[in-house]
């Protein structure tokens, strides 16, 4: 979309930091990229690491995104990433041209660590707020509370759809992607319904990996797109 003028926010401080950095340096992170092999010993070093400079967390985080097993970013109770080395044959582990083409659409975002409520309540009428929660995909059954619990709990999904509803009511265009769930689906009363389709590899036996399917809650209509009022 590159809008003139945006905020991005996010609770995963690392996630920020990645992006400040391609915002800011993204030649260093690059350079620092680029030198890291696609080796386990070297991955279950630089996932043990706590690199301080802007560009070598980039660079971890962006490298561990790219090696780890299927990209799932995934800590455990201390904070710490634990998803173990995929052994890719060839990751494309440095995009030199993607690298630069975010840090370009990145240059008038303003970043920021933040929960969700703190980054939009300042939101005006006729603006736009996208906000995509940790979810899972194996919807409608417990495992959407239990997985969820710490990450993103059930508390706040419903301090999220209280806050789409107010923005909402103020004019303000809102769009939210989220679990496929009938929980969730319940929360967004007067919001339009859209359920999309995509292929998840998010699974540790590849026979219950295929099509899983997300919801969209819009409080306005998307062109061309099969829907329902909630």
């Amino acid at each position: 979309m590159q809008p003139e003028r945006a905020i991005l926010s996010d609770t995963n401080s690392e996630l920020i930091k990645t992006y400040c950095a391609l915002q800011t340096d993204p030649d260093s992170v690059i350079e620092e990229l680029d030198s890291y092999p696609n080796d386990a010993e070297f991955f279950n070093y630089i996932r043990a690491t706590r690199p301080r400079s802007l560009f070598t967390i980039a660079a971890r985080f962006l490298y561990l995104n790219r090696t780890c097993w299927n990209g799932l970013y995934r800590v455990n109770k201390k904070g710490r990433f634990n998803t173990p080395f995929g052994y890719y044959s060839d990751p494309a582990i440095c995009d030199d041209e993607l690298i630069d083409e975010v840090a370009n659409k990145l240059a008038h975002a303003k970043l920021q660590v933040a929960d969700f409520e703190s980054s939009i309540k300042k939101a005006r009428r006729q603006e736009f707020v996208y906000c995509d929660p940790p979810y899972v995909t194996v919807h409608n059954n417990n495992g959407f509370h239990k997985y969820n619990a710490t990450l993103f709990a059930w508390k706040d999904q419903l301090r999220l759809a209280r806050a789409a509803v107010e923005l909402k009511s103020r004019g303000v265009h809102v769009l939210v992607s989220n679990a496929d769930n009938k929980s969730v689906i319940s929360l967004y009363r007067g919001f339009t319904y859209y359920r999309l389709r995509r292929f998840s590899l998010i699974a540790a036996d590849a026979l219950n990996r295929g099509n899983v399917t997300e919801a969209l809650f819009s409080s306005y209509p998307v062109l061309g797109c099969e829907s329902e009022v909630i």
